[in-house]
């Protein structure tokens, strides 16, 4: 097997480190203003521009803007002809970096190699065919258009799609080596790199069509964190890693085992759900074309590069630590409102235990997390993300002294019933925080006119019932809550109706409940938000710092992302403030005892 990384890739990365950019601090009193903006290109400027106004009274008022899409754009070489010899085909100069690859990465068990195996290299394509170099017979794969080469993150060619205006892409005739029953077990291996965004149903490789076995991976439709590199199949779309990723090469993995899908990017633990049968007629395509379209749609056309692509008929063994997020254990709540026994529900949630929490007598500090819209469910897992890692829960993991308990509620149509907070108008599929509604604003009103929805009812008696039963293993003075979107929402209102339990609490895009402020100024609080958001709009978090201060608060920091949206989660939760600690580190400082 080749070597992952060369030594032309290393020192190309180390120059790619040395030119990142960083993001403004926040000065506790002080208005701050920061814009940094990174122009993707052969040549990268970066720009940073600090304004610090007048003095806060009380609080912390900071506003921040990033937009930070990094990258050089790869020099594409000379067109090889299809059916010429592969000799002949140029290489092309590579992007400016390989993604850092993570020792603990799940890997092929020796002398069981892969059945399919596509390495790109000149002496194994012949004509218009790459040869399957794997164990298996009959899966080599037909070129269609003209597809170029390029240097490769594993030290010697890759196939290029997308750099001519003919339609490039692969294909491997249907073979039932390629369809798996939900028995069986799988890992599909390869490294991409994409330099262009997404404008279509962009694929990577896939096999069936919608609701008929499908499976492979493709790029979201446009630049923003609720698209990305996704595996796709009948179970959904989940994310693997994110469009700001353009220009830089990935390793991702994914190993069907125990009727699960769990998902690696660049060696490290993404996702895990609930797999399904993927069997079908179809034929495996590479590149341009994904199996679900009628004719080769060009709007579906992958523009990047592929490399090393390799399936097995068996699960890697995972070599991750404990640390991972999806170390969590699996459990339900079920919840009857002791009043009114036809408001219930069953709640599933995640638990993460420090990895010596059974080594010793120790009393932890506790994130209760609530999820946002986009992460309603019942498969257990999703709520674990963000459309993709979150930020957030992998810090505390990787800090490993804090326990995570993470619930997930359903979405119902926006009946103001089991999603966290009371928001919709009532009308199934319509919710008064998406554009067309107008967005989300502060909401007012008595804390006892608030619709106490029966998912945030139950909620509280979760993280209630589980810091009683755990008592002698939490620190209750550091028992904290985080949340985004519509869990930003629910982390106000939480608090809310229950301030005396929480020490500190970081709700992004939210919107607090204004009646309430009073009761909330002993607690510790960031807040984040961004400047452009009409999904939950800005004053829902900046009215709530605004009355928390007037009310004598002095432990709460308003953080405004200058010229960001609704998605902040990633620039909020990579933020540093004037002492360098990003959010996880700000919050496992907090305590009531101060």
């Amino acid at each position: 097997m080749k070597k992952i990384i060369s030594m032309v890739m290393a020192m190309v990365m180390l120059l790619c480190m040395l030119a990142s950019c960083n993001l403004g601090a926040t000065t506790t009193g002080t208005t701050d203003t920061t814009g940094a903006t990174t122009t993707t290109g052969t040549t990268a400027t970066t720009g940073t521009t600090a304004t610090t106004g007048t003095t806060a009274t009380t609080g912390t008022t900071d506003t921040t803007g990033t937009t930070a899409t990094t990258g050089t754009t790869a020099t594409t070489g000379t067109t090889a002809t299809t059916g010429t010899t592969a000799t002949t085909k140029p290489p092309v100069v590579q992007g400016p970096g390989v993604a850092t690859p993570d020792p603990n990465a799940p890997s092929e068990t020796p002398g069981k190699g892969p059945f399919l195996w596509l390495d790109f290299e000149k002496v194994n394509i012949e004509g218009n065919v790459i040869k399957n170099v794997g164990s298996a017979e009959g899966l080599d794969a037909t070129i269609t258009g003209n597809p170029e080469y390029m240097a490769s993150p594993t030290g010697a060619d890759a196939i290029h799609f997308g750099t001519n205006s003919t339609f490039d892409y692969l294909t491997i005739k249907n073979n039932e080596k390629l369809n798996f029953t939900i028995d069986d077990e799988f890992t599909i291996d390869f490294w991409y790199m994409m330099d262009r965004k997404a404008a279509g149903w962009d694929n990577l490789f896939s096999k069936g069509s919608s609701k008929n076995g499908w499976y492979g991976v493709w790029l979201g439709t446009n630049d923003n964190d609720n698209q990305g590199v996704c595996w796709g199949g009948d179970t959904g779309n989940h994310k693997i890693g994110s469009l700001y990723s353009k220009y830089k090469w990935h390793h991702i993995t994914v190993i069907m085992k125990n009727r699960t899908i769990y998902t690696y990017l660049d060696g490290k633990a993404v996702s895990a759900f609930e797999a399904k049968n993927y069997t079908s007629t179809s034929d495996l395509f590479i590149g341009g074309r994904n199996s679900s379209d009628a004719t080769a749609v060009s709007t579906a056309q992958f523009h990047g590069a592929i490399d090393e692509f390799k399936i097995y008929d068996y699960a890697w063994e995972a070599k991750e630590s404990a640390k991972s997020i999806y170390a969590a254990q699996s459990h339900t709540f079920e919840y009857v409102n002791p009043n009114d026994a036809t408001q219930k529900m069953t709640l599933p949630y995640r638990v993460y235990y420090p990895t010596d929490f059974n080594g010793n007598t120790d009393k932890y500090p506790v994130l209760y997390f609530l999820h946002g819209h986009g992460e309603c469910g019942t498969d257990n897992s999703t709520q674990l993300q963000v459309f993709g890692p979150n930020v957030l829960i992998n810090d505390i993991v990787e800090m490993d002294n804090c326990i995570i308990v993470a619930p997930q509620t359903i979405c119902d149509g926006a009946t103001n019933k089991y999603e966290w907070v009371a928001s919709g108008s009532n009308i199934a599929g319509y919710h008064q925080w998406d554009g067309v509604a107008g967005g989300l604003k502060i909401r007012e009103g008595e804390l006892k006119d608030i619709i106490h929805t029966v998912g945030m009812q139950a909620a509280e008696a979760l993280i209630k019932e589980f810091v009683a039963k755990e008592e002698n293993r939490v620190d209750m003075n550091r028992v904290y809550v985080a949340g985004i979107s519509m869990g930003g929402c629910a982390t106000w209102e939480i608090m809310a109706r229950n301030p005396e339990l929480f020490a500190a609490a970081i709700p992004l895009c939210g919107s607090g409940i204004l009646s309430t402020a009073a009761s909330l100024k002993d607690i510790d609080i960031w807040a984040f938000h961004g400047s452009k958001d009409t999904t939950v709009w800005t004053e829902g978090s900046k009215k709530m710092y605004d009355a928390i201060v007037a009310a004598g608060g002095t432990k709460i920091i308003y953080t405004e992302l200058a010229g960001q949206g609704h998605s902040i989660w990633n620039p909020a939760y990579t933020y540093k403030n004037s002492a360098g600690q990003t959010p996880a580190q700000w919050l496992l400082q907090q305590t009531k005892a101060d």
